[in-house]
């Protein structure tokens, strides 16, 4: 059972000290690896910055055009490739879960991660060229702070990084009309998380609900108000996502996808993947690798 799409572990490519990386684009590529072209993932957050630069860059089988000043977020676990035309400038920030947590504070400040497990943003953000000069300030501002490493630059790293996201919330927010403003509450995200976390332990809502501290009603209600489907949708849209993955990008067969996914009948599995994506599993993976290989040949 081999995957045929490179995951990229934090700990081999994110600085151990700070929890976070910051590199220019090199020779066309959003990450600094030689398979930058081939469908891959990994297991940390990644922001790519890109000032100058056109193509196509593909996140979970989502195509989002490549575009100057443009800014493309990409959670642990999805699946992306870039497909430039021709060179690209900008850079690449790549950080852990746990450059987000203060030394003061055990959780994530969620706020800062608003683009990112979010249903109510896209992966993507497209900056005017006045707060493009503002953002890639700062981004240099911590590619100084990283390169220096200074004493406290981890501290000074997140300070500027709060800033920079905060800045970008406030650019959001500014590009549309205030009534179609939607953000997600810490709930609402903190459940995605984990479902993106632990999908394979087949967790039931009630699961989740007491893993969270909170009532199945009061999950319920949260995420109908914030995504207008149900924790269980989400549960199981976690879990196709994750058969696509393997499905357009391995040599796994289906039964051996169906217990990688902790089913324990393909049949069941088949029946469960085709209701919720229209398709049979192998009919889905003869359309995607067709589709989807088509960005990198």
């Amino acid at each position: 059972m081999t995957e045929t799409h490179t995951v990229h572990k934090a700990e081999e490519m994110i600085d151990p000290l700070a929890n976070f990386i910051i590199w220019p684009f090199t020779e066309g590529s959003g990450c600094p690896v030689s398979d930058i072209l081939e469908p891959h993932l990994h297991d940390y957050f990644a922001i790519q910055f890109v000032t100058e630069g056109k193509g196509v860059h593909v996140i979970d089988f989502q195509p989002y055009d490549i575009t100057s000043n443009s800014l493309y977020f990409v959670s642990p676990h999805q699946l992306h490739l870039w497909r430039p035309e021709g060179d690209l400038k900008g850079y690449v920030m790549a950080f852990t879960e746990d450059f987000m947590r203060s030394p003061e504070s055990p959780v994530v400040n969620m706020a800062d991660l608003e683009f990112f497990y979010s249903s109510a943003h896209l992966p993507q953000y497209h900056a005017s060229p006045d707060q493009a000069a503002v953002l890639l300030d700062l981004v240099e501002k911590m590619r100084k702070e990283f390169d220096g490493r200074n004493e406290g630059f981890v501290s000074v790293l997140r300070a500027f990084f709060h800033i920079f996201m905060v800045n970008l919330q406030r650019m959001y927010a500014e590009s549309v009309t205030v009534d179609s403003i939607e953000r997600e509450p810490d709930l609402v995200r903190l459940f995605k998380k984990m479902v993106a976390e632990k999908y394979l332990l087949q967790m039931s809502v009630q699961d989740y609900a007491d893993a969270l501290g909170v009532s199945v009603s009061r999950l319920n209600s949260a995420v109908k108000e914030a995504t207008r489907t149900t924790p269980g949708q989400i549960v199981r849209t976690e879990m196709v996502m994750a058969a696509k993955r393997m499905l357009a990008h391995s040599d796994m067969n289906v039964s051996e996808i169906c217990f990688e996914l902790s089913f324990d009948d393909p049949s069941y599995f088949g029946r469960f993947f085709k209701r919720e994506a229209g398709v049979t599993p192998s009919g889905f993976r003869e359309q995607m690798r067709e589709k989807y290989h088509s960005f990198v040949r």
